[in-house]
This record gives C-alpha cells, structure tokens and sequence, in this order.
C-alpha cells in the first residue's frame, strides 16, 4: 500500500470477518481482520474464515443437526485494534458488518470513543456498510482498491458512506429450517414451505436489514432469478467485479457464475463463501450475488 504521500503515516485499514472475503486476499491485501465467536457442538471458535474449521465442514456439521451460534466481536478487541493504531498516530477506518443484523457496530463505537479519551488526536473513522457477508465482502474489496491508490483515511470513509447504497445484494436458502429455529419465521410457514419447495428470495434494506423479496418456487428458478435481478439492477457492469457467494453449495455457486457470464458482461467474478456468521442464520444451500447498481 502506499500512503497518499511520503510524509503522511500509512492508513490502517480494518473490518470483519463478516465480509466473508477469501483468506487469500485478506492476507495479500493486508487487511486487518477483526473475528467474531461462535459456539458449534459445545466447542467455542473464532470466525477466521474457514481456516481452521472449513466453511465445507461448518455445513456439513449443520447438515448433521448442529445448530451453532454467534456472537458480536466483544468491545475488547477493538479497543485494542483502535489503541495500537492511536498509539503509533496511524489513522483508521473500519467498515463494519450491517449495525441492522448486529450490535457489533455500537461495540466498535464506544471503543473509539474510549480510545479517543486517551488519544484526542487520533483519527479513527468508522463506517456502517449496511451489508452482510459477501455484501459487506465487495465493498471492502473496492475500499482496498482505493487504499492501495493512496487514498487517505477521511476519503475511504467517505468514499464508502456515499456508495454503500447502491451495493445491492440478493440471496436465496435451499431450506427454512435455520430460520426457524431462529425464530424469524414461524414453524408452520417452515413446514409448509418445505413441503411446496420454496425457496425465499432476500434483500438487504436501507437500514442494513435482509428483506423477503418474494418466494419462488424450486431451486433452479431462485437461482435464476439471482442473474435476472442482477441484469435488471446492476449498472456498468462491464467495469465491475461482482461476488457470488455460496453456504456449502459450490455447484450451485458455478452454476451462478455460467449463467451471469453467459449473460451479461462483467469484468470480474470474485467466488466468497458464506462464513459462519450468516450461514448459522441461513443454513446450507444460500446463495448470494451482489453487485454495484441501482440505489436500494
């Protein structure tokens, strides 16, 4: 990365692991990453993004009946991100998981605060993406193209509180039974979907939330309708590196892939799977596409 001139300190640039961005370009990038917790059989983890528990084992554990929860990354852990840098006079941004499916967000705001009191002169901006998963994932992955530019840290801040909006991202489940036992839908609509084959067709709202869009009837139709929602919202899609993302259904991820490449012309497919965060919510078969288009 380099600075946006030689004599200003370097940009610390953080997020979740939320994001659910491959671990490889987590690393390459040098992004800091700050891991949420879960619990999964009785054993407690760090979301580090698969490498220590696969995001293929998660599901097939899920499959099996385990039935993980999450938690927020604990206020702790960005004082002590947030401090290192105040201490060292680099500024930060941090572009966090949608504060409309998590408290995490309120967390990192009162550990700048805290950290503020100690270091009145640090710089420390810190951006709600009103996204999720591979949502959030794609517009931290634009953000790094601008801090490998050199832009400052009040630009990247701003640069994204300005375009979170017009991230638009789509996701379908294979099964409503992760949802119930979450309490968001009631068993009777469970069975009953199941029993119909419906597959429910969400959005992230305005406020970060996921929304049902509508509910289709059998898998290959929902899928499709992930590359027909992206032709009718994306814009400059041929400039745009787009994300699919996938709960441990690789196959249908691909199958995604072909159908929005034969379709459309897009610069680049960045292929994410779906972490535990989401995927203890949505349960194996989510599928995912998000893209730059239309305002939501």
């Amino acid at each position: 990365m380099t600075p946006a001139n030689g004599s200003e300190p370097r940009v610390a640039l953080l997020t979740d692991s939320c994001c659910d961005l491959p671990v490889e370009f987590v690393t390459e990038s040098g992004l800091e990453v700050l891991h949420f917790p879960y619990e999964m059989d009785g054993e407690q983890h760090l979301d580090d993004m698969g490498e220590t528990l696969s995001h293929a084992d998660f599901y097939d554990r899920m499959r099996s009946g385990s039935q993980p929860s999450t938690a927020q990354i604990p206020r702790p852990a960005f004082l002590e991100a947030f401090r290192k840098h105040a201490e060292a006079g680099t500024p930060v941004v941090y572009l966090g998981f949608s504060s409309g499916l998590s408290g995490t967000f309120d967390g990192a705001f009162l550990a700048r605060r805290e950290v503020l009191d100690e270091f009145p002169d640090a710089e420390i901006h810190l951006v709600d993406t009103l996204s999720a998963s591979c949502a959030e994932g794609l517009v931290v992955y634009e953000a790094v193209r601008r801090w490998r530019d050199g832009w400052t840290a009040a630009d990247i801040a701003s640069w994204t509180e300005s375009q979170r909006m017009r991230m638009n991202g789509y996701f379908t489940l294979d099964q409503l039974e992760s949802l119930r036992r979450g309490g968001r839908i009631p068993d009777a609509a469970a069975t009953a979907g199941a029993m119909l084959d419906i597959k429910p067709f969400l959005t992230l709202d305005t406020n970060g939330k996921l929304a049902l869009k509508r509910a289709i009837r059998g898998r290959k139709k929902s899928v499709r309708a992930l590359a027909d929602i992206m032709e009718e919202r994306g814009e400059e899609l041929a400039g745009q590196t787009i994300g699919i993302c996938h709960g441990g259904c690789p196959e249908d991820a691909e199958m995604l892939r072909t159908l929005v490449t034969d379709r459309l012309d897009v610069a680049d497919v960045l292929m994410m799977q779906t972490g535990p965060v989401i995927g203890a919510h949505t349960g194996p078969g989510m599928l995912a596409v998000v893209f730059w288009g239309a305002t939501r």
